[in-house]
């Protein structure tokens, strides 16, 4: 079944260690706090469980949402990233007119 993994850890040593498990049970990381991916009930628990054991006692959250094949189907993406900024300079700097000055000859002074 998929599952959407997302999380709010405060301290940023515990937030990449949760990261890491994520990534470690094969997940894919969808935003910097988010993560999809498919796991079976029992890797779903053991997951649970190992970031249990990871956060214990630190303030942190984390909310495991399961999926089913159908409501998966129906999931829709928008997806729409900016380029870099010197890229998007470069681009605009290949579409601007280039200018080219021509002296000119006036023997009549």
């Amino acid at each position: 079944m998929a599952l959407l993994l997302i999380y709010d850890v405060e301290d940023d040593r515990l937030r990449n260690r949760v990261a890491e498990i994520c990534l470690d049970y094969g997940l894919e990381r969808i935003q910097f706090s988010a993560f999809f991916g498919k796991l079976n009930r029992n890797r779903r628990q053991e997951l649970a469980l190992r970031l249990a054991r990871e956060i214990e006692d630190a303030s942190a959250r984390v909310r495991i949402y399961p999926i089913c094949e159908a409501d998966l189907k129906e999931m829709w993406s928008l997806e729409q990233y900016r380029r870099d900024a010197d890229e998007l300079k470069a681009a605009a700097e290949q579409r601007r007119p280039v200018l080219k000055v021509v002296p000119v000859n006036d023997e009549d002074g």
